[in-house]
Parts: structure tokens; sequence; C-alpha cells
């Protein structure tokens, strides 16, 4: 049997959740915008650039550092 962290016994689930949702809702923004005007082209790139920088966010808490 091998030991648990104490970071991982504790870790704080709701946090992690709250990670997975923001980056399905900015996947959802990137994939369904529909491009009418330059602003809509730029909600996309941000929206794009908030799911990689999540996404690393995500990988460091799974880490646990």
């Amino acid at each position: 049997m091998s030991n648990i962290s104490e970071f991982e016994r504790n870790k704080p689930k709701q946090t992690f959740k709250k990670i997975v949702f923001c980056i399905k809702k900015y996947k959802n923004i990137a994939s369904n915008t529909i491009i009418e005007y330059d602003e809509d082209c730029i909600k996309i790139e941000m929206a794009n650039d908030f799911v990689r920088e999540l996404e690393e966010i995500k990988k460091i808490f799974l880490t646990g550092k």
C-alpha cells in the first residue's frame, strides 16, 4: 500500500471542479461564437488563451505543487 500525500488526501475538489468548469465554458465560447465582427475574433482568441492557461493551471494543480 502506498502512502498518499497530505495534498492528495485533502485536495480541494471544489477548486478542481471550478477549473474544469471554466475550461469547458471557454472551449464552448471559442467553438460556438459566430464570427460577424472583428470583436468576435478577439473573443474567440481570448477564450482559446484562457483555455490554454487553465489547462496549465490544471496540470500544475494535479501535481500538487
